[in-house]
């Protein structure tokens, strides 16, 4: 998907084009769950799934996860024991558990090139022959395959991060989506003089300081042809690319300047709702669909109006996107391969993916399967408008060995002084670098 015309593709998915139907019969489906939960399993009763996620992937707003779980235990017999762990300590904790041979039944990884780095020919099953996977929508199979398989079970969206406004804010003081970064800061500085903290940051949480620098790979790219693939193959390093040092210069200009407001390395993700809801903040860096997450807390703030602009930094002009988002993996060699199987058979039934998206409104912009109806917020129909360079992959969904932790916990660093730009390049490159050697050993 990198390489085409992804502007028309993410614009059909993101505004509800996909006009295809595919309903499957329920009926079918628990047929098919009843099929696999007694092939060679013994009872159901004595079967227990494991499942681990990250924090931030499960039960947000809801208990969705939970209940489809209970649901499924329900009409099984099946038990499913979700593991839910620290965001920060996700992706070490899973390292950690694949290779001491204590995989769980289930485990959810970044879609695209992010699934790379938990060796996806080693631990993931193949689920290419799935009946659901004729349902997903172009998006969803293309990230969730790997080496020519799907190995994914996606029930994300396809979204992506740009700088989220305060409509009523810009128009007080006569702002527009700012184009170039000198535009940027005279908003910024507007702001700030009106005593606004032009931007929230959530600077305590290492992994949205990653985000801010994965946004720049597609408009590198563009002046780099075959950025991604080069990256990929080790012939190029981080600290090659002028683009990635500019706009580090930059973020840390307007750290300096205190266009992140007082003391943002102790901001958290949590509490950028009350900042951007009661109108402490003008902007943030989200991804399309926070702005729903924003009115629902804060019925008052009309946050279903707020638009979005791409972060007008080191001349980027484009929309970087991901891959979409996460998806389940089921691990190769459990015992319980089947009934995990029959955990997403369930979960892929069209009323149960109604349930899912109706309490997930955050991930509703572009669903993964073409049977549920898109709901596209307006920060996503602006940011695509704002956007004149089109679109591309992010490089945490489509560069190798990206890490948003602990990319982000350089630039944490850089910002307090700790390094310069060019130095948490080299950082990212020697990391890169010890992952190289050892897939090649």
């Amino acid at each position: 998907m990198c390489q085409i015309n992804r502007q028309k593709v993410l614009a059909v998915s993101m505004m509800s084009l996909l006009g295809i139907s595919g309903l499957i019969g329920c009926s079918a489906q628990k047929d098919l769950t009843t099929e696999r939960e007694n092939k060679g399993q013994g009872a159901a009763k004595d079967i227990t799934i494991t499942y681990v996620g990250s924090q931030n992937w499960l039960n947000k707003g809801s208990k969705i996860d939970s209940e489809l779980n209970e649901a499924f235990t329900r009409e099984t017999g099946i038990k499913v024991n979700m593991q839910v762990v620290p965001d920060d300590q996700y992706a070490n904790i899973l390292k950690m558990k694949l290779a001491s041979g204590e995989a769980p039944d289930i485990f959810m990884v970044r879609a695209g090139a992010g699934a790379q780095k938990f060796l996806p020919d080693k631990y993931f099953a193949d689920l290419s022959n799935e009946k659901w996977v004729s349902r997903y929508v172009p998006y969803a199979k293309a990230g969730s395959t790997i080496n020519g398989k799907v190995m994914g079970f996606m029930t994300w969206s396809v979204d992506g991060w740009g700088i989220l406004y305060n409509t009523k804010m810009f128009e007080k003081y006569n702002l527009t989506a700012p184009k170039t970064f000198d535009e940027f800061t005279k908003t910024l500085d507007t702001l700030k003089a009106n005593n606004i903290t032009p931007v929230y940051e959530a600077g305590k949480e290492s992994w949205h300081w990653g985000i801010w620098l994965s946004q720049m790979g597609p408009i590198a790219a563009k002046s780099n042809p075959g950025l991604y693939e080069k990256l990929n193959s080790n012939q190029i390093k981080f600290a090659d690319v002028k683009e990635f040092e500019t706009f580090l210069t930059q973020l840390k200009k307007m750290y300096d300047k205190g266009y992140f407001g007082k003391n943002p390395i102790s901001h958290t993700w949590d509490s950028s709702y009350e900042a951007m809801g009661n109108e402490q903040a003008a902007t943030f860096l989200s991804y399309t669909s926070y702005q729903n997450e924003v009115a629902e807390k804060f019925a008052d703030s009309k946050a279903t109006d707020w638009r979005m602009f791409p972060i007008p930094m080191a001349g980027n002009n484009i929309f970087s996107h991901s891959a979409g988002g996460n998806m389940r993996v089921a691990y190769k060699d459990s015992k319980n391969l089947e009934s995990v199987k029959a955990f997403f058979d369930f979960l892929a039934r069209p009323d149960n993916l109604k349930k899912y998206y109706d309490a997930r409104p955050d991930i509703q912009p572009a669903p993964s399967f073409i049977d549920v109806p898109a709901k596209p917020t307006m920060s996503g129909k602006t940011l695509l408008e704002n956007a004149p360079g089109g679109d591309g992959m992010d490089m945490e969904y489509g560069v190798l060995y990206w890490d948003n932790t602990t990319v982000g916990k350089y630039i944490q660093d850089m910002m307090l002084g700790g390094l310069t730009p060019r130095q948490v390049l080299e950082s990212i490159d020697k990391d890169r670098a010890k992952l190289f050697n050892a897939s090649a050993k």
